[in-house]
């Protein structure tokens, strides 16, 4: 018996969902690698480029990629976890929402793709509207530390003269100069101490975009035609990125072995590229531990392990008594 509510819903991570050319066996055998990963070294956040289609929005312009870190978590209750287990994986992970919520996980903002009238494109302006407007905090934020003296060596390695200057460029899509202007870097710090004056700073507005950016979810499935399919889903997340909490980053980068291991585990999905701002990265060197606090454990938010019949003495070999571990009813 799977232990789950049949009327009661929790939220469920389950992982790792099956290729379609593979056997059942196979994909049992990559959940349970996954599951001593997950042991070894805590929840791993994949990274995704999400694209937004911006053509009715911007005639001629291309699709909007935004990089997302994060766990997925869908509320389930125990008579729809078998369905659900077929989609996308063999094992799930039960969590207790108070603690999920306690950890940083929080629901996705979902977003209604554009139709045929510029009032439904009012979700994907957001979403435009939000990449857009991080990308000239960060502006903001260079600046500020470029006009600090302290920040202007630190960037430079090595000394700058009292009355140094700025030289600023804007270039086109092919890198050609198209302005520039030299301006007093202390000119430069008093607007920006003025612009900030009793606001947050820019990097605190960064890393509150940031969020967004990892939130945001399309709410129809157009890869399945499936209108709202996304949207039934109930999804939380578990995110990392440029966000901070007392100065500590979210999540932190994996280590070389780590990474060894999670392509041991899938190396068609975590060698794949993913483009990213112009640049191309490999799915495992832009993968996240989340690691939110000092002696953060993930087996403690795990309130139980749901896995098939034949898989529950090998679940147990992997977690031993940490978490209990429950067969999932038919």
């Amino acid at each position: 018996m799977s232990h789950l509510s049949p009327v009661q819903k929790q939220l469920i991570h389950s992982f790792p969902r099956p290729k379609s050319d593979e056997e059942e066996s196979a994909t049992l055998d990559r959940a349970l690698n996954i599951l001593a990963l997950i042991r070894d070294i805590g929840l791993v956040l994949a990274p995704e480029a999400l694209e937004w289609n911006l053509q009715q929005l911007v005639p001629g312009q291309g699709p909007l990629r935004i990089l997302q870190r994060r766990l997925c978590l869908t509320e389930l209750s125990a008579e729809e976890l078998p369905g659900h287990s077929k989609v996308f994986g063999p094992l799930a992970l039960s969590f207790d929402n108070a603690k999920l919520r306690d950890a940083g996980a929080m629901p996705v903002v979902y977003i209604p793709q554009g139709l045929s009238t510029p009032l439904s494109l009012i979700g994907t302006f957001c979403v435009n509207g939000t990449h857009h407007t991080k990308y000239v905090l960060e502006q903001l934020q260079q600046l500020k530390s470029l006009s600090n003296p302290q920040g202007a060596t630190q960037a430079l390695s090595g000394p700058v003269a009292p009355d140094y200057t700025l030289n600023l460029q804007n270039m086109d899509a092919a890198g050609q100069v198209v302005a520039s202007h030299t301006v007093p870097a202390s000119h430069v710090q008093h607007m920006l101490q003025h612009v900030g004056f009793n606001n947050i700073p820019f990097d605190h507005s960064i890393g509150i975009l940031a969020v967004f950016l990892n939130m945001f979810c399309p709410t129809d499935n157009l890869h399945l035609n499936e209108p709202l399919g996304y949207y039934r889903q109930r999804e939380w997340r578990l995110i990392a990125g440029d966000m901070r909490i007392n100065g500590r980053p979210l999540g932190r980068a994996l280590s070389g072995e780590e990474k060894q291991r999670l392509v041991a585990i899938d190396p068609i999905f975590w060698n794949r590229t993913l483009d990213i701002d112009g640049t191309s990265f490999r799915r495992k060197d832009l993968a996240f531990v989340y690691d939110p606090a000092p002696g953060w454990r993930s087996l403690d938010l795990i309130q139980a392990i749901h896995a098939p019949e034949n898989a529950v003495a090998r679940v147990k070999q992997v977690v031993g008594d940490k978490v209990p571990v429950h067969k999932v009813m038919s």
